[in-house]
């Protein structure tokens, strides 16, 4: 099928998703899962979408083939309630996460914060946590609800998620710790994406090799460095240059959102 008709086609997250799972995207190799999706897309909801996807299954070493969503914020007024009964080893959770990717992901991975540290029981081991991960599919006990509206990645079924007494049991919660640093990778591979596709966009042989190059540096500073943090504070500000030059370029005028979405990469290569 034509690119051009395919990126029509997949403009809608249902469909989009459904090729998504057609070409295994949440199995193969980052650089593949990238390509594939910025030679389509003609929108930067695919495009953020694909990097945060790389950047859990990398941050987490998650193997399963499945779309994810993290659920980390929540309401100032209004955070996670959380109990736990020391005995039967079980926490409950109530209140709400404000923001998901999408509500129609495979897998929520929800982050807790807690009031107190417990004592609970991990890889045979009793562990103090002050903070939780938990992998949630669909529990009769969380309920997913798509936004109405929103003003940016508009591709996207952006929601949140409501907890009412929903049971986490020792097998399936993780340490909280593990989400320390994600906010580099998931830069990390935000360039990596956004890069990608103004690779596959550009026209111009002069700009579509100066972009390419910078993808590569990147690539490889990435592979060299035992620093994610220190990668993305030297490399940003060549990707933000090339969001200024892409915007001077005829080539943004196809892009459905542009106008609007490019305020998101500004603000996450902050």
């Amino acid at each position: 099928m034509d690119k051009k008709i395919l990126s029509s086609r997949l403009q809608k997250e249902e469909r989009f998703l459904h090729f998504w799972n057609e070409k295994d995207l949440s199995k193969v190799d980052y650089i593949r899962t990238l390509v594939t999706v910025a030679s389509v897309a003609n929108n930067l909801s695919w495009i953020f979408f694909s990097a945060y996807q790389c950047a859990i299954r990398h941050h987490f070493n998650q193997k399963i083939n499945a779309t994810i969503s993290l659920a980390v914020r929540e309401i100032s007024n209004a955070p996670i309630k959380t109990t736990f009964d020391n005995k039967k080893n079980i926490l409950l959770l109530t209140g709400k996460k404000s923001w998901l990717v999408s509500t129609n992901v495979d897998l929520i991975l929800l982050y807790v914060k807690l009031r107190e540290s417990i004592e609970f029981p991990l890889n045979s081991k009793t562990n103090s946590l002050n903070s939780v991960l938990v992998p949630l599919y669909k529990e009769k006990s969380t309920i997913r609800e798509t936004f109405k509206k929103v003003k940016f990645l508009r591709n996207l079924n952006q929601g949140s998620l409501t907890l009412k007494k929903t049971k986490i049991t020792s097998e399936t919660i993780f340490s909280g710790k593990k989400i320390r640093g994600f906010g580099y990778i998931e830069q990390f591979f935000v360039m990596l994406s956004l890069g990608i596709f103004f690779v596959t966009k550009v026209n111009n042989i002069k700009y579509k090799r100066m972009f390419f190059k910078k993808v590569k540096a990147l690539i490889i500073d990435f592979n060299t460095r035992n620093s994610p943090k220190m990668t993305v504070r030297f490399h940003k500000k060549h990707f933000k240059k090339m969001i200024h030059i892409f915007d001077s370029l005829p080539e943004r005028k196809v892009i459905i959102g542009w106008e609007f979405d490019k305020y998101i990469f500004f603000n996450l290569l902050k």
